[in-house]
């Protein structure tokens, strides 16, 4: 379990509960979380294809923080990976995030990082506190006319 809780944002009215998932950092563990967002996309309505995106974009953010440093990513071993996933404002917030001591940041000029940004309606990356995290927010094509 990861020692400090972290926020998925301000709450907004109409937010649910978060749903908190924290599994090791491994990629083995990734399909429990792509799972729940698929889970929680289809309760909030969001169409197949919608889910499918929600559920690569997951798989990538968690990709981002666990691949190798030659990749760009931030190379955890031994720690967790956590996802808090919250109905947001008409869509979905998802924050996956794990403890990160060094400076790396993704390669936001590279293709995992595009394909990412394609996925979703927001997308950031920070890092605090020994934490590196992908927030990511998507929205249902009918509340964002696409």
């Amino acid at each position: 379990m990861i020692d400090q809780p972290r926020s998925a944002g301000p709450a907004v009215a109409g937010d649910t509960v978060p749903v908190v998932i924290s599994v090791p950092a491994d990629k083995t563990y990734v399909a429990l979380i792509r799972s729940a967002t698929a889970h929680l996309g289809a309760r909030e309505g969001f169409s197949v294809v919608e889910i499918t995106d929600l559920r690569l974009a997951v798989d990538e953010a968690c990709g981002l923080l666990l691949s190798p440093h030659d990749h760009g990513g931030l190379a955890v071993s031994g720690g967790e990976l956590e996802c808090r996933l919250v109905a947001y404002d008409g869509g979905l917030r998802v924050v996956v995030c794990t403890a990160d001591e060094s400076d790396r940041s993704p390669d936001q000029e590279g293709f995992g990082w595009h394909l990412l940004s394609g996925l979703v309606d927001r997308l950031h990356w920070s890092r605090a506190g020994g934490w590196a995290q992908v927030e990511l927010v998507k929205y249902p094509a009918a509340r964002t006319g696409r």
